[in-house]
């Protein structure tokens, strides 16, 4: 259940980019160009101290999924991208059967993509050999009070040989990315934090699953990057409201 607070309401239309009918060009050549140098679009800054005692998150994005398999693509740059997803385990104290990337906390010592890499190894089984680390995306807090996470891009050639370890995921999800931008699956919330009264929520869509807090936050974020176009980088994003359940792979944990 997702915890509102008093007073939380629904921004209709939501703030920030529309992306209207552009999911179509979520393909794994756009996701290249988006991280490339020549993008236009400004580079994350360094890492600050801050973060590396927080947490690293590694956001796996691949070609194909349901859709995508039926469209003869000649190659899989010109595949739809799909991400994957956990759904966390629902015995764990901190958000049991929530949606989350692959991640966790930057032990000491270790740098956030380490992090990021070997937490995604031993969540889900994904080799770091399996993946190519495109760039990051700017930090993320659930809240104000809340600890940095850095999320890590990466791309992969082909669907990984996944597998949800029992211990702390209860499935592994991939899901296109078309599937989160379909009209009606994105909106915003204003939320009264106390110290910050219009702090914005995001949230996805799936049908069976609600994607929200710092993940939503990310997922938003990857949007923008993806689909923006000028200097400011602001000129896409997610629509606004609900439909019909994302499809998606699944697998659960043993």
């Amino acid at each position: 259940m997702i915890p509102r607070p008093p007073g939380a309401r629904r921004i209709d239309p939501p703030n920030g980019p529309n992306i209207g009918d552009r999911s179509l060009g979520l393909t794994m050549a756009a996701v290249r160009d988006a991280f490339a140098p020549q993008s236009g679009v400004a580079p994350t800054e360094l890492v600050p101290k801050e973060a590396v005692s927080g947490a690293a998150v590694l956001i796996v994005l691949l070609p194909g999924g349901p859709e995508a398999r039926t469209q003869g693509c000649e190659t899989d740059e010109e595949a739809a991208s799909s991400v994957v997803l956990i759904r966390r385990a629902g015995h764990l104290r901190a958000s049991p059967g929530e949606i989350a990337f692959p991640g966790g906390r930057i032990e000491p010592g270790e740098s956030p993509l380490s992090a990021a890499l070997r937490e995604a190894l031993e969540e889900v089984a994904l080799p770091a050999g399996a993946v190519e680390v495109l760039g990051e995306l700017p930090i993320v807090h659930a809240s104000r009070r809340s600890v940095p996470v850095l999320p890590f891009v990466a791309a992969a050639s082909a669907l990984p040989a996944l597998e949800a370890c029992p211990d702390e995921v209860d499935c592994v999800l991939v899901v296109p990315l078309r599937d989160l931008v379909a009209p009606g699956r994105y909106w915003q919330e204003q939320w009264d934090l106390g110290d910050d009264p219009a702090w914005v929520m995001h949230f996805f869509d799936m049908g069976e699953d609600v994607i929200w807090g710092a993940t939503a936050r990310m997922l938003y974020e990857l949007f923008v990057r993806l689909l923006s176009r000028g200097s400011d980088g602001r000129t896409g994003g997610p629509p606004a409201g609900r439909t019909r359940p994302a499809s998606r792979w699944t697998t659960a944990a043993s």
